[in-house]
């Protein structure tokens, strides 16, 4: 026993450091469990069995999505003498680079990159050489270190460069990516429709229009009420196309909706909408200022809701973050009431992002059904990563916006479920359901909810316990003694 202590310069007795370690060890071992408690009505819904589990409130829909007969026949007419073989491979090629883009950098991220690079190649040539070399010798040795200056610099930098859409390239993109982004918008339109059901937006503004993709999902949820679709997009041909995709793929047809308007630049005038898209077109903005620029006018424009799609990349999260942070602050700084919808239950910075160690997006998963117009597509479904913000001018009226978004695959295992979730309180936090811990119909709800849905339910702050200690700290508890 005598061994396990020692004594301190005062000569007072004190435990050996290793005794030390293993006691602070046993205090410091924890088990954790999160209490999550469904909301009230719900709970009692599914007691009673009104809804099914695998439709509570928190579910988002729809999973899958194809494109309208009418939409699908059109777009296969529009190809009309171009050669198909050809069109299916580029629009392949520009779907790969669309989703490998990143946006314009920075001039002081230019500059930082520039000044490392300088500090690389001073250590390869240093600038001390100069003063041994003649003035030929010292004129070819500074002609080697700019380019090769300029040669890291062009490796290490984005070029960043913008698409610019003409007659076959709007076919192209419409061949490509009209039936993803239909899918897409249907998801996110869905969900403002069912989270707002009082929402009846009559006018429809959409910047960076395209093909008019937005117009498409936007009329098929609230035809009866929107009496105005306004659509920019700086491209004619792109209008033109999709003016023509209105008619049916047919010139001189009525087209199938009315007071339906397009222009190439956005408008002076203060004009509001009730909803306002800005979908797939951040990437295609200069820098930062004009991405500000651009986002506080439609804002300006929005008297409702406001929303913003990007490719679900770490770049395309990040843009869609950037945005909504901007115009909330905005928002506070006007001393206007704006929050955050979706898919967030909080307005804080996103927690993923916020990590420099997490590098993985903020994003959720839609499946679809591609364009059929070639033998090259043989599968009935394709899928797609997607970012997104709804924000919404005006007080919070949502009692369901605090509950807990899934942000990662739900994994489904024997007798327990673990749901990754985005908080109120602006954390990620990992649950595991049981129904031992939560009861019977909290883990019924998780085991069914899918990545992108919300589970409804408060989740209570981890609550930690002493575990049941080992047989081995048992005995060196019972020497302490």
């Amino acid at each position: 026993m005598a061994a396990l202590f020692l004594r301190d310069t005062a000569g007072h007795s004190m435990l050996s450091p290793r005794l030390f370690l293993a006691s602070t060890t046993l205090l410091k071992r924890f088990t954790s469990k999160i209490s999550a408690a469904v909301e009230p009505e719900v709970l009692s819904d599914l007691e009673k069995e009104n809804i099914k589990h695998r439709k509570h409130p928190g579910i988002v829909k729809p999973n899958h999505v194809e494109l309208p007969q009418q939409l699908s026949d059109a777009l296969k007419r529009i190809l009309g003498d171009h050669p198909l073989r050809k069109v299916v491979h580029d629009s392949q090629l520009l779907n790969r680079y669309i989703k490998s883009r990143h946006p314009p950098p920075s001039q002081e991220e230019v500059e930082h990159r520039k000044q490392l690079i300088v500090e690389e190649v001073n250590a390869k040539l240093p600038l001390e050489r100069l003063s041994t070399l003649s003035e030929e010798e010292a004129t070819r040795w500074q002609r080697k270190r700019e380019l090769e200056i300029n040669r890291r610099l062009g490796q290490r930098v984005y070029a960043w460069k913008r698409i610019d859409y003409g007659a076959y390239e709007a076919v192209v993109y419409a061949i490509g990516r009209a039936a993803q982004e239909y899918a897409v918008l249907t998801r996110v339109l869905s969900e403002l429709q069912q989270r707002d059901g009082q929402f009846k937006p009559r006018s429809f503004f959409d910047f960076g229009s395209g093909i008019g993709t937005g117009m498409w999902v936007a009329s098929e949820l609230w035809r009866d009420s929107i009496f105005e679709y306004y659509n920019v997009d700086r491209s004619r041909e792109m209008n033109e196309l999709s003016e023509l995709i209105l008619q049916g793929g047919l010139e001189n047809k009525q087209r199938s909706l009315k007071n339906v308007f397009y222009r190439q630049f956005l408008p002076a005038i203060a004009t509001k909408y009730e909803l306002v898209v800005i979908s797939h077109t951040l990437f295609e903005l200069s820098d930062q200022q004009q991405r500000e620029e651009v986002l506080l006018n439609l804002w300006r424009k929005c008297d409702g809701y406001m929303v913003i799609v990007e490719e679900g990349t770490r770049r395309g999260s990040e843009l869609v973050n950037e945005a909504r942070m901007f115009l909330l602050k905005s928002a506070l700084q006007a001393e206007e009431k704006a929050h955050t919808l979706a898919p967030c239950p909080h307005d804080q910075r996103c927690p993923r992002l916020s990590d420099l160690a997490d590098r993985t997006p903020c994003n959720f998963p839609i499946t679809y059904a591609p364009l059929r117009i070639s033998s090259d597509v043989k599968s009935d479904r394709a899928s797609s990563l997607y970012s997104y913000v709804i924000l919404k001018k005006g007080a919070t009226a949502d009692a369901t916006r605090p509950w807990p978004r899934i942000v990662r695959p739900t994994l489904v295992r024997s007798k327990h479920s673990i749901c990754r979730t985005c908080t109120a309180a602006g954390n990620l936090q990992e649950v595991i359901f049981t129904a031992a811990k939560h009861g019977k119909q909290a883990y019924r709800c998780a085991r069914v909810s899918r990545w992108g849905d919300r589970l409804p339910m408060e989740l209570g702050t981890p609550e930690t316990k002493p575990s049941k200690p080992s047989k081995a700290e048992t005995t060196l508890l019972d020497e302490l003694a």
